[in-house]
């Protein structure tokens, strides 16, 4: 059994075919690839190392170029995000975590309260603990053309469009975790009231670049 550096573009179907492998027999060399209770394959990033057959040519992966978007972890935002898992809002006066959330994008006032809308102001907050500057709104409309297009990537910031044309709302948005043939599966704050990992349907994705990348 050999390691492979995960390159931008790589899914699990394409590094099986690479080395020979069937995706049953890529799936058992990584069970750490697979989310547990779907059975679907986690999103990869790009720097990940993963168990393949045979010799991996080039560069290894301790000296391998690294791509712009690489880490040797997953990206370190993505890393603060599911630390925050189970963070909810407080029936009784306000989660101060959540207040947290919300002041990093400068909401203030009588807006500073945990039934405010605040899925991108998590994703506002781990951005910038993890040293990138964000966006700075809670407006998931006003990240639309923030950072630049990426490919489907694990940790990518990935926005919906609203989910009932009903309500008055600009949308949703969370870290892009895991994929399936009809969901993306998004570690997002405000998602029934907290931040959890949950299935959303691929076609609420906005329509131009849904996933973002902070540089």
């Amino acid at each position: 059994m050999a390691q492979y550096s995960v390159q931008p573009g790589d899914n699990p179907t394409k590094i099986a075919k690479k080395f020979g492998m069937t995706l049953a027999q890529f799936q058992k060399a990584n069970p750490d690839l697979v989310e547990w209770g779907t059975g679907n394959f986690k999103v990869l990033f790009p720097g990940q190392i993963v168990n393949v057959n045979g010799v991996v040519t080039g560069a290894p992966p301790e000296t391998a170029a690294a791509a712009p978007t690489s880490f040797a972890a997953p990206p370190p935002w993505m890393q603060i995000a599911i630390m925050e898992q189970g963070v909810q809002e407080w029936s009784n006066g306000d989660n101060p975590r959540i207040l947290e959330y919300l002041r990093s994008c400068g909401i203030s006032g009588n807006l500073l309260h945990d039934e405010t809308a605040w899925c991108a102001a998590f994703v506002n907050w781990c951005i910038k603990r993890s040293g990138y500057t964000p966006q700075g709104s809670a407006m998931v409309s006003n990240w639309w053309g923030w950072g630049r297009p990426v490919a489907a990537t694990y940790g990518a910031i990935c926005i919906m469009q609203p989910l009932d044309q009903d309500q008055a709302s600009s949308g949703h948005m969370g870290f892009l975790h895991a994929m399936d043939a009809t969901n993306v599966w998004l570690l997002s704050g405000n998602s029934k009231n907290q931040v959890r990992i949950a299935p959303y349907p691929k076609s609420k994705l906005i329509h131009n670049a849904p996933y973002r990348w902070p540089f």
